[in-house]
């Protein structure tokens, strides 16, 4: 195995990080070369001294690695951020310097103007440390002082005269600090004047030149690079270019390590992050107030309508984003309570709220119905794609029977592409509201993820399309003034009057009513009488029947087909728009995936001679009741007994 230079110093540099994962971003790791030429001449079954000409070679045409030699030793060091850096300790000007070494420092006699004799009133004396900056001043004062001194030459001792004997003893003696050179005229005189007049000596100390600064230590150059997992970051270019490339990446990364904190001394939700000692604390009264308040509105709220009518913050302020953010941090982890908004409008739902939405089809066969849609069937984006959706704001589609009659709609590519996207990656639905400007209506919508193998779908719009619309109407859903607010409308048109197909929930069989309707259709998805009159035959399955997509498909066949061929082996004939149709009234689909349906079911096979049909052989089966015949031709079939009148009849269960 053999591996290019930058691929191999990428290794070794991964797998040094690895072995320095709780080393500060800056600090060395180090590894010596020996070590990782037995590891990878091990790992690859070579030659280490080839493998050591390699990894020679690679790091050092890498700049994350230095080479160092010690005790005649080849070490490679690096750092968690890349190329390590060492560290300047070089204090320019530091709190220490600004105390002990001011820039205009005081002219000082002694140590008294800065060592204060005052004492602590406390029992035991503690050395005062005196720094040494000023004990050198001193010892400058002293020596310049010293080389000014004039030179004094001791005259010879003179006798004084007994009178003035007597009072040199009677008078104090001063010893001058210096001796100070006078010239008297006589000696008498000097001696008197010296012994009666009292010596002072006052030295004016000469201002000590300040010695030149020196210029202060030019920092170290800092790399701009940083280094986080392996992406290489130019610190020196604009933020905003920064964040538009990396921004993604380096807010995944900040989670990651805001999660990996023990302390959790900084707690997120979503993409929000406040310190926890700063949250303003919930009690368990606080959230049963906000549960029987939304229980009381019968809807999910806002975060923002909770706050303001609960605890009657207004965004003006100054502690309202911190007081937000705790109430949903705090509904977050706790059971009775369902975050089930998006990006911008926190919306919260309770346990106990009725279910949005028809309640004839449950969540887990709604996510099997439209599981299609994440198994690469989708071909909702052929005629408009999602970059158009997105700056347009809106999407049109068509209203099929299934969900014109349950209410729903499959979240497929081109809904996912104008909605907004879930919050967290666990939260499974959000709800949305969607306004009505042509009948003045507000409906609640929720939009159901898709999850695992499960598809996604809307609910909550069974009361705005049985008012309104009719299958195959053609409704556009657009982009409101909150993230949390859509738009849903049609295409109106004349009253038109027409017998289309229905289900009748008592009987739970498909049938044909009069129905007006004032909404633009297309005529293919119209289950009208006079066209797809063979739509009443249909079988109204339960839903789990309905997941079984090949089954649903031949029933659909046989049903709409025009039969052929023999009784033993009957063959239908049915068009592709027939089928479509049907279909979608049993569950939803898409053309992509009935195509495929088609194509792989063994017993369905296009027809050659029109375009757009196909033939459905139904595969013969041996029923238990013709095999018991086979069993028993010998014995005579007896008539069964009816159970009422007790007569024998031959058509009998």
């Amino acid at each position: 195995m053999t591996a290019t230079t930058g691929t191999l110093a990428d290794e070794v540099w991964r797998l040094m990080t690895a072995q320095g994962i709780l080393f500060a971003v800056d600090a060395p790791i180090r590894q010596t070369l020996q070590n990782l030429v037995e590891f990878f001449a091990t790992r690859w079954q070579r030659d280490p001294a080839q493998v050591r000409a390699e990894l020679e070679a690679a790091l050092a045409a890498d700049e994350r690695f230095i080479r160092e030699e010690v005790n005649s030793q080849v070490i490679f060091v690096t750092s968690r951020q890349g190329r390590y850096v060492p560290r300047d300790t070089t204090d320019i000007h530091t709190f220490k310097q600004r105390l002990y070494e001011p820039e205009k420092p005081l002219s000082i006699d002694d140590l008294s103007v800065v060592v204060s004799t005052s004492r602590p009133a406390i029992t035991t004396v503690e050395p005062v440390y005196i720094s040494d900056y000023w004990i050198e001043q001193i010892r400058l004062v002293t020596t310049k002082a010293a080389e000014h001194e004039p030179v004094v030459e001791t005259p010879a001792p003179v006798e004084p005269a007994p009178e003035v004997a007597s009072v040199v003893a009677e008078q104090p003696v001063v010893a001058p600090a210096t001796p100070v050179a006078v010239e008297p005229p006589s000696a008498e005189p000097m001696i008197a004047e010296t012994v009666a007049l009292p010596v002072e000596l006052v030295f004016a100390a000469e201002p000590i030149a300040a010695e030149p600064a020196l210029p202060p230590a030019a920092p170290a150059e800092r790399s701009t690079i940083l280094v986080v997992d392996g992406m290489a970051i130019d610190l020196s270019r604009p933020p905003a270019e920064i964040v538009a490339e990396y921004g993604p990446t380096l807010e995944r990364i900040l989670a990651e390590r805001l999660e990996q904190d023990p302390l959790r001394r900084i707690v997120s939700f979503g993409r929000m992050h406040y310190p926890e000692d700063k949250l303003t604390s919930f009690g368990k009264n606080d959230l049963r107030k906000i549960r029987d308040y939304i229980l009381e509105r019968n809807e999910p709220l806002l975060d923002t309508e909770i706050v303001a009518d609960l605890y009657y913050h207004n965004p003006r302020q100054s502690d309202y984003e911190g007081f937000r953010f705790s109430l949903n941090y705090r509904l977050s982890r706790e059971k009775d309570f369902e975050f089930v908004g998006v990006e911008g409008a926190n919306i919260w739902s309770a346990k106990g709220l009725p279910a949005i939405g028809s309640k004839r089809v449950k969540a887990a066969e709604m996510g099997q119905l439209t599981a299609y849609l994440i198994e690469g069937f989708d071909d909702s984006l052929a005629e408009q794609s999602a970059e158009s959706i997105m700056t347009s704001g809106s999407v049109t589609r068509l209203l099929t029977f299934f969900e014109w009659e349950f209410g729903v709609l499959p979240l497929d590519a081109a809904l996912a592409a104008l909605l907004p996207k879930p919050v967290f990656s666990e939260q499974r639905s959000a709800v949305l509201r969607f306004e009505s400007p042509q009948h003045f209506g507000t409906y609640l919508v929720e939009v159901r993820y898709p999850t695992g193998n499960r598809g996604g779908w809307l609910q909550g719009l069974e009361d705005f399309f049985r008012e309104h619309l009719v299958p195959g109407a053609l409704i556009t859903i657009s982009r409101g003034e909150a993230v949390n607010v859509f738009t849903i409308t049609y295409e109106e048109a004349s009253e038109t009057t027409g017998r289309l197909l229905t289900l009748d929930e008592k009987k739970n069989k498909f049938a044909f009513a009069n129905m007006t309707f004032y909404c633009a259709v297309d005529d293919d998805l119209l289950p009208e009488q006079n066209r797809y009159g063979k739509l009443r035959n249909l079988k109204a399955s339960p839903m789990g029947e309905r997941r079984k997509a090949e089954m649903i498909l031949e029933h659909v066949c046989e049903t709409m087909g025009e039969r052929g061929g023999s009784r033993e082996q009957p063959v239908y004939r049915v068009s592709f728009a027939d089928i479509f149709m049907a279909y979608n009234v049993l569950r939803p689909a898409s053309r992509f995936f009935l195509l495929a349906l088609l194509e792989n079911h063994p017993a369905i096979a296009a027809d050659p001679a029109a375009e757009g049909v196909y033939l459905f052989t139904p595969p013969q089966e041996e029923t238990d009741e013709a095999k018991a015949v086979e069993e028993n031709e010998d014995l005579p079939v007896q008539p069964a007994l009816r159970r009422r009148s007790g007569r024998y009849i031959e058509e009998d269960e």
